[in-house]
């Protein structure tokens, strides 16, 4: 069953407070523009699993990510972790 998500993180440091968050954002910075389906072979969770997490991480503006034809792959934020958070 997918990780019900929830409405509204209020803080960076909330989101953080799960470990398999953190483990995605440290994954990431090691590992630029990994697919959904490699980063969840390489946490070993499924993608299901994963899916709400990184919603949760998307909506913060820490992650984000790219179409390439059928592969998603994700990235860090590095503007909103350099403190740039738009105009």
């Amino acid at each position: 069953m997918p990780l019900p998500v929830p409405g509204k993180i209020l803080s960076v440091r909330e989101a953080l407070s799960n470990p398999l968050r953190r483990r995605i954002v440290l994954t990431l910075i090691d590992n630029p523009g990994m697919s959904v389906r490699q980063l969840a072979r390489v946490l070993g969770v499924g993608a299901g699993t994963l899916s709400g997490h990184l919603l949760i991480l998307q909506r913060l503006g820490l992650i984000h990510e790219e179409r390439n034809g059928r592969k998603v792959l994700l990235y860090l934020n590095e503007d909103y972790l350099l403190g740039k958070r738009g105009p």
